[in-house]
Order: structure tokens, then C-alpha cells, then sequence
């Protein structure tokens, strides 16, 4: 090896040094065009309601916690001709969504609580009606001002979507992906999906947000799962925990720009929205796990009143209110253990059987074991309702493998488990079949 004489060292520190700045440099500016990409993407893009301003409260400072109103407009202007018979053509605009969606920036977590659209709530000016009649008779302003009185939660954004805006967005992120332990239908919606991880388009991810007569493929016989105006929030839910999901795809950070492009051109917002910093909304998204989301619908009762359906405030419904003022899980731990679906997606024979006995010795309460409908699930897939991540996430930590997701499940479970390729026989059977 020939040595480096004493002049021509700092020659070749120095170019290295160069060679670090300019580096650093670049990352710098081309980090701060990025970002003033994105912000531009939405400034140019976005439509902008000015009358919704006066309802809002104040934007809290960087770092505290941050609560949106998204509601989802069922507008089929600009919706393809083709897809008028399964998403209807009804005439109007109604808010078919209404979510608040609360930011915990310094918690790295966010929460999400459904409004069901046949609540009963006293809309100002009108008396008691349904919570989304509120859009209907005085638009946005009205909706944001029913919502918060309402429900004594202070609402700092606003945001809304149509039909055509959602599914674009999906299209733009180059679609979910959700995974299904049957084939499942909804002949209104036109949802008709296979049995495994589907990869939803915009148009099919719409089908299964607005299904209210879902049904699953049982042993040949269709039976509905789930199928009301609750289910449909939780497959709403559904939907924005996989867009959540798909934000941590390094692929984002490159499409980013188009996406939030994509997003925009079909939002109406309030005026304060455009201020947002997206570049670090963006990674603070990127932070967050699944588990990070918390999710929940209003629980309610229906009740008919003054010959109309109503859903009324159930009695956990302060509790859910309460700990989304304070920015607590909104889980509700039900008493005994939990229950639990067990699956065979592996091709295993009899392992379905194995986990169902090593979870019975643990405590949870098996309430179903058999195969599913497909047996090449290469991942052990953990299925909850968005409002028990937590309990799914619990079991993943019990397990040491397998991925958590959100889905459709019977009312009797909490928990449905796909026992994927990845799993192996329990260790105490492993020991068993050793002896």
C-alpha cells in the first residue's frame, strides 16, 4: 500500500469536506422544494369555502392537538356513467360521512369518531333532526356548528370529499389493500371481492365504504355480517385506517406531490386549511403505527320517534365523548375475555385447531374455528373493527408474529385470526409432537 505523503493529506480532506457540504446542501434545498411542492400542490388546487370560517374555533399553536370535521359528500357529479347503478343517482347533495378526526402531534397518534347519519341531535334553527340534515339545510357552516354544540368538541378544520374525490385518491395511491377471510358481496353497492388480501381500486374501495347490506360467502350460503348504517361507519373507518397505512409506503414520499394534488382538486376546506405545514403532517403520518389510531363510532341505539328511524345516544356514548375531548383510547374494554375467530389461510391441516387450544389456555374465548376461504395467505393476518386495534395489536404482541388489519366481523368477536404460511404448530405442540 503506498502512503499518502503529509502535503497531499489535506488536499483529500479538503475535497472531502467539500464533497460532505455539498451533500448537505443539496439534501437541505432540495428538502425545502419538496416540501414547498406539497404546499403548493394544495394552495393551487384546493377550493376553499371562506363561509365556514366564523364556525370554526381558533387553530390551536404547532404541537397541541388538532380536531377536523370530514364529511363525505354524496355528490355523483363528475362520477363516471358506468357506475351510476351501483352508487345510485340520487339528486342533491347530503353529508353521507361525518367523522372528527383529532391530531395528537406530540403522541404520534390519531383518533377517529364516526357520527352515525341518523343520530338525533338539536340542529340550530331547526329543532331535533338527524345529524346530517344539518349539511342539507344550511351547509357546512351549519354542519360544523351542529357538530360542535352538539357534542362540546372544538373543531378547527374543515374537510370535505364527494364520491369522486374519494376513489381518486385511492387511484392515486395506487389503490389499499384489505384482507378477506370469505368472498364478500353487497348486490347495492356492487362490492364483490374474492377471499385473501384484495387490492381495492378507487371504484371497488367506494363499494365496500358505502356497503350497508354486506355479506360473506359461508359454507355456499351468502349471510349477511354487519349490515346497517353502523357497519357501513365501521368500513368507512375501514378505509381511512388503510390510507393511514398507506401513507408509511416509501413510495409516498415520491408520489406525495401528486397525491396531495389528486386530494385537492376534489376538496372543499376551510380557509385555515391551506396553512397547514403538509411536509411535516406528512412525517408525523410516517411515524405512526397501526396501533397509533384510534378509532370509534358513537354508540347509539335506534329508536323510532314521531314515526322516523331514528339512532340516540347510547349509554357509553359520554364515555367516547369524553375521552376523545381528552385525547384517551376510546376503546371500550368490554368485561370478560376476549373473544376470538380462528382460521385456518395456511394449508396447514388441524393448525387452526392447535392456535384455538393455545389461545383457550391464555385466556381468550374461541368463539369459531375453521378454515378460510383461501389457504395461501402468506401472512398471519390479525383482524379487528378499527375501535379494537388495540386488542389486536395485544394479540400480535402475544403471538411474536403475523400483521394487524381492520375488516368486517360478526357481532359475537372481537378478534379474527388468519393463521397464515408464516406460523408454525404452537411451541407447547411442537414439544408434544417431539415427545
Amino acid at each position: 500500500m503506498v502512503a499518502l505523503s503529509r502535503s497531499q493529506k489535506p488536499k483529500q480532506g479538503k475535497w472531502t469536506i467539500l464533497g460532505v457540504l455539498f451533500v448537505a446542501n443539496l439534501m437541505v434545498f432540495g428538502t425545502l422544494f419538496y416540501l414547498q411542492t406539497l404546499h403548493t400542490a394544495i394552495v393551487d388546487e384546493v377550493t376553499v369555502d371562506p363561509n365556514v370560517a366564523g364556525a370554526l374555533s381558533a387553530v390551536p399553536d404547532s404541537g397541541e392537538p388538532v380536531t377536523f370535521l370530514v364529511i363525505g359528500s354524496d355528490s355523483r357529479a363528475g362520477l363516471p356513467a358506468d357506475w351510476i347503478g351501483d352508487f345510485g343517482n340520487a339528486g342533491g347533495q347530503r353529508a353521507d360521512v361525518m367523522m372528527l378526526v383529532q391530531i395528537l402531534p406530540e403522541q404520534h397518534r390519531v383518533q377517529m369518531l364516526s357520527l352515525p347519519r341518523d343520530l338525533q341531535v338539536n340542529i340550530p334553527g331547526r329543532g331535533k333532526e338527524k345529524v346530517n340534515a344539518a349539511y342539507s339545510f344550511g351547509g357546512a357552516e351549519l354542519a360544523i356548528e351542529t357538530v360542535t354544540l352538539a357534542f362540546d368538541v372544538p373543531i378547527h378544520h374543515y374537510v370535505e370529499v364527494d364520491f369522486v374525490g374519494f376513489a381518486a385518491i385511492v387511484d392515486e395511491m395506487g389503490g389499499l389493500e384489505i384482507p378477506f377471510a370469505y368472498a364478500a358481496r353487497d348486490l347495492k353497492s356492487g362490492l364483490s371481492v374474492e377471499a385473501g388480501i384484495e387490492h381495492m381500486d378507487g371504484r371497488s374501495a367506494l363499494a365496500y365504504a358505502r356497503s350497508r347490506s354486506f355479506q360473506e360467502l359461508h359454507d355456499g350460503e351468502w349471510v349477511f355480517v354487519d349490515a346497517n348504517d353502523i357497519g357501513r361507519t365501521r368500513r368507512q373507518q375501514e378505509i381511512m385506517v388503510a390510507i393511514f397505512k398507506g401513507i408509511k409506503s416509501p413510495s409516498l414520499l415520491v408520489d406525495a406531490p401528486g397525491i396531495i394534488s389528486a386530494m385537492a382538486r376534489h376538496m372543499v376546506v376551510s380557509p385555515a386549511f391551506r396553512e397547514i405545514d403538509f411536509g411535516d403532517l406528512l412525517v408525523d403520518f410516517r411515524k405512526f403505527e397501526l396501533r397509533d389510531i384510534d378509532a370509534a363510532t358513537l354508540p347509539t341505539e335506534g329508536k323510532r320517534l314521531d314515526g322516523r328511524d331514528f339512532q340516540v345516544a347510547g349509554s357509553d356514548a359520554e364515555l367516547v365523548l369524553e375521552a376523545f375531548r381528552q385525547g384517551t383510547s376510546m376503546e371500550l374494554v368490554a368485561d370478560g375475555p376476549v373473544t376470538i375467530r380462528v382460521l385456518n389461510g395456511s394449508g396447514v391441516a388441524g393448525i387452526a385447531g392447535a392456535w384455538a387450544e393455545w389461545f383457550e389456555a391464555r385466556g381468550f374465548d374461541v368463539v369459531d374455528v375453521g378454515n378460510a376461504d383461501r389457504s395461501d395467505f402468506l401472512v398471519t393476518q390479525v383482524i379487528s373493527r378499527p375501535s379494537a386495534i388495540g386488542t389486536a395489536s395485544h394479540v400480535i404482541e402475544i403471538l411474536g408474529f403475523g400483521e394487524t388489519a381492520t375488516g368486517t366481523l360478526e357481532a359475537n368477536m372481537q378478534v379474527s385470526v388468519i393463521i397464515g404460511q408464516d406460523a408454525k404448530l404452537p411451541p407447547e405442540t411442537e414439544n408434544e409432537d417431539e415427545n
